[in-house]
C-alpha cells in the first residue's frame, strides 16, 4: 500500500466526523435542532411557579401570546418558588442553546445567572419581578411597584381619616417573599405613605413582615400577632393571597373586617375581587399578568427580529404596565386579574393588538 492510499484512509473517518460535527452545530454556534427547526426561535419561560395564584394567569398568558409567533416555541418551567432551582434552569438554558429567557425571578440571588446569560448572548427579558441590575436582561415587563405600594395604602389612609377611626392607627405590612423586587418596593411604596403619619405619631406599624405571598402563611402570622392584640386598625398586604390571609384570621379572632380592621392588598385576585364587593377588604390594585405575559413574549420577539429595545422613554428598559386602585364603587368594572377583554399592544417596536385568551 503506498503512503498516499494509506494517508487517504486515515483521514478519511476525521474529515467525516468533523463533517458530523459540523452539521449539529448552526452559525451561532449553539447546537443544532435547540431553536426548535429551521427559523424557530426557542424561548424559554423560567418562572416562580404556579403558587402563589398569580402567577398561572402569566403563565396562561406567556403561552397564549406565542400562538401568536409561528417561529416561536416557547417551554414553561416551574422553579417552585426556589431561587436555586430558577438559577439551574437558566443555566441548563443557556446550555442547550435556547435563543431567548422570559423570566420572572424569585429574588435578587438570580441576578448573577442572568447577567451571565446576557454576556453569553442569551436575551433575558424580566416580567413582574425584576433582577437588580438592567444589565441582566433586556427589558422589565411588570408594575412600578413603589407607586403601587403607595396606592394601596394612601386610598387606606384616606378612609381612615374619613371615617374617623380613632388614632393612632395601629398598622400591620406583611411583605411578600423576601428579597423579590416586588416585596421590597411595595414595602417601600407603603412606608413612603405611612411616612408623614408616622412623624406625627398618627401611625404606629406594630408588625412588618415577610408571609411569602402566601394565604396560610399570612393567617398564621397575623393569627400570632391577634394573639398579642386586636387593636389593630390596617393591615397592608403585598398582595392579595396575603390580604385573604388576613381576613380568615380577623374572622376566627371574631373581628369584623373591613369594620374593626381594613384590609387592603394587590393584584384583582378574584376571591380579593369579591371580598371587596362584601366589604370584607378594602382595595386592591391591578396590574394585569397576562398583559405582562403577552409584553414579555412581544419584546422577545422585537429583540430576537432586529435587536428591538425598550427606546429611551423606558428608562433602564422598564416598561410598565397600567394600573387602577379597585374599591367598591369600581370592582363591577373589574375582571379577574385585571385582565381586560382586549390585551393592548406593547409600547414599543412591532406590536398589536389581541382579544384576551386567544
Amino acid at each position: 500500500m503506498s503512503d498516499r492510499l494509506r494517508s487517504t484512509l486515515v483521514l478519511a473517518p476525521v474529515v467525516v466526523l468533523a463533517l458530523v460535527a459540523s452539521a449539529c452545530v448552526n452559525n451561532s454556534g449553539k447546537p443544532a435542532g435547540a431553536s426548535g427547526g429551521s427559523g424557530t426561535k426557542r424561548i424559554d419561560f423560567i418562572f416562580t411557579g404556579y403558587t402563589p395564584p398569580y402567577f398561572a394567569p402569566m403563565a396562561k398568558g406567556v403561552k397564549d401570546a406565542a400562538s401568536h409567533y409561528s417561529n416561536l416555541d416557547v417551554k414553561v418551567l416551574s422553579a417552585n418558588g426556589d431561587a436555586s432551582t430558577e438559577i439551574s434552569d437558566i443555566k441548563e438554558a443557556v446550555a442547550q442553546g435556547v435563543d431567548g429567557i422570559i423570566l420572572n425571578t424569585i429574588d435578587a440571588s438570580v441576578t448573577p445567572a442572568a447577567r451571565q446569560a446576557m454576556t453569553q448572548g442569551v436575551p433575558i427579558v424580566t416580567i413582574d419581578r425584576d433582577v437588580n441590575d438592567p444589565s441582566g436582561r433586556v427589558a422589565f415587563i411588570g408594575a412600578k411597584d413603589k407607586v403601587l405600594g403607595r396606592k394601596q395604602t394612601q386610598y387606606a389612609l384616606a378612609y381612615l381619616h374619613k371615617h374617623h377611626f380613632k388614632q393612632p392607627w395601629n398598622v400591620v405590612i406583611l411583605q411578600g417573599t423576601q428579597g423579590s423586587s416586588t416585596a421590597i418596593d411595595r414595602e417601600k411604596g407603603a412606608m413612603s405613605a405611612l411616612k408623614p403619619y408616622v412623624d406625627k405619631g398618627h401611625v404606629n406599624v406594630i408588625l412588618n413582615q415577610s408571609a411569602n405571598f402566601d394565604t396560610a402563611t399570612a393567617q398564621q402570622l397575623m393569627g400570632t400577632e391577634l394573639s398579642k392584640t386586636t387593636n389593630i386598625q390596617l393591615i397592608i398586604a403585598g398582595n392579595d393571597a396575603m390580604a385573604l390571609g388576613a381576613i380568615n384570621a380577623l374572622k376566627s379572632h371574631n373581628l369584623t373586617p373591613g369594620k374593626d380592621v381594613l384590609v387592603v392588598g394587590a393584584d384583582a385576585q378574584p376571591e380579593s375581587l369579591d371580598a371587596i364587593k362584601q366589604g370584607t377588604q378594602l382595595d386592591t390594585v391591578t396590574h394585569s399578568p397576562y398583559v405582562e405575559a403577552f409584553w414579555a413574549v412581544e419584546a422577545m420577539a422585537n429583540y430576537l427580529a432586529a435587536h428591538t429595545k425598550p427606546p429611551a422613554q423606558f428608562p433602564d428598559g422598564d416598561v410598565t404596565i397600567p394600573m387602577v386602585v379597585v374599591t367598591r364603587a369600581n370592582v363591577d368594572k373589574v375582571t379577574a386579574w385585571g385582565t381586560p377583554q382586549t390585551i393592548p399592544p406593547l409600547p414599543y417596536g412591532k406590536a398589536r393588538s389581541y382579544p384576551a385568551g386567544r
